[in-house]
């Protein structure tokens, strides 16, 4: 099995009913959440697979899907008043 990691997750979804369900699969899965920007800790297996169950929600001529895998070389930092993430590795601007 391979080390899971943090990656961000984010969308913009136009339709409230893809972007709603979208919403529930990144919940289910997340630790940390901000409107449309989740932060999870994954395999890069498990990363691919969320991605494809995300796509049926994803219109790609309106909708925006991206997921990016946080450094733990690269320094990081929070501002503002939210709950600061488990690993300290997410700038987040409130």
């Amino acid at each position: 099995m391979t080390t899971a990691r943090d990656y961000l997750f984010g969308y913009d979804i136009a339709d409230d009913r893809r972007r709603r369900r979208a919403l529930k699969i990144l919940r289910s899965e997340c630790f940390g959440y901000q409107d449309s920007v989740f932060e999870l800790n994954l395999n890069k297996g498990h990363a691919e697979q969320l991605v494809e169950r995300l796509l049926p929600y994803i219109d790609p001529e309106t909708d925006k899907l991206f997921y990016v895998r946080l450094s733990v070389q690269e320094q990081a930092w929070q501002l503002g008043t939210g709950i600061m993430t488990p690993t300290g590795q997410l700038l987040v601007l409130c």
